[in-house]
């Protein structure tokens, strides 16, 4: 199933936590949330985690030790999987859900890809890009976007934690990725019970028969003005959740693609739908 299991990347920060709660609330009943705490050693020469010192200089001096900032990385990596592990509890998960949760040490494209490759979906926070956290964690964004072997979600906070996912919509243009793209909101709705609300946008020059009546059934369906990326940009300031098809794209290909744009600067959460393989 394309929900089956949703590997989080956890960080450490609300962002984090919240890519968490939201992958708690889209996992299909039975299936799997692994927690995944990369220990970079990028965060311990830079003697940072979530933003925060690892070790101070008095540290360093009292303990004698040059190791103590990745002994406290690997800690602080460990308690947030734990954090984690608390709220997406608390944001309640479907029937038969297991939770995983593990700290591996490595690069971190190196760590998320490899755990890509098994997983259906890839779930990062947004982190912004003003500050140097941001940059880093955005960048870490931009990278699984082009290089995951799985579909992607990008979470941002919704307008009400509790009734994630109130309202989805889907970006259609008729291809086979988008198509992929509806299905995947379908399923989201479905296993909630039929209670968030799905509809269908299109951007761009979409002949006027590639999406109706087709897959749509009783679907609304907006049409955009404006070129795409910025129309469905658009799109987020009114729902909590965007879900678009991935062209199949990846590396230095992706490069600007219409999916990676909302993706970074969407309002709502944006997931990025692979085909399966």
């Amino acid at each position: 199933m394309p929900l089956s299991r949703i590997v989080v990347a956890i960080d450490g920060t609300r962002a984090g936590f919240e890519a968490a709660r939201q992958a708690g609330r889209l996992v299909s009943p039975g299936g799997t949330v692994r927690l995944l705490a990369v220990a970079d050693p990028y965060f311990a020469a830079m003697n940072t985690w979530a933003g925060r010192r690892l070790v101070s200089a008095e540290d360093v001096v009292r303990s004698g030790g040059e190791h103590l900032a990745k002994d406290r990385l690997l800690q602080q990596a460990a308690q947030s999987v734990e954090d984690a592990r608390a709220q997406i509890a608390e944001g309640g998960l479907p029937p038969r859900v297991t939770v995983e949760g593990d700290v591996v040490e490595g690069a971190t494209h190196d760590v998320l890809t490899a755990a890509s490759a098994d997983a259906s979906v890839l779930a990062l926070g947004s982190h912004g890009g003003g500050r140097f956290l941001g940059f880093v964690f955005t960048s870490i964004a931009t990278d699984m976007l082009r290089h995951a072997g799985c579909s992607v979600l990008v979470a941002r906070p919704p307008f009400d934690e509790d009734a994630f996912p109130r309202r989805i919509a889907v970006a259609l243009d008729g291809s086979d990725p988008s198509l992929a793209a509806l299905e995947m909101g379908r399923q989201i709705v479905a296993q909630r019970g039929g209670q968030p609300e799905l509809v269908a946008v299109t951007a761009g020059r979409v002949p006027a028969d590639a999406v109706a009546p087709g897959p749509l059934g009783d679907i609304p369906i907006e049409a955009l003005r404006g070129r795409a990326a910025d129309a469905i940009v658009q799109v987020g300031e009114g729902v909590d959740l965007i879900v678009m098809g991935a062209r199949g794209a990846r590396g230095a290909k992706a490069l600007g693609s219409v999916s990676e744009r909302v993706a970074h600067r969407a309002a709502s959460s944006v997931l990025v739908v692979r085909p399966t393989r």
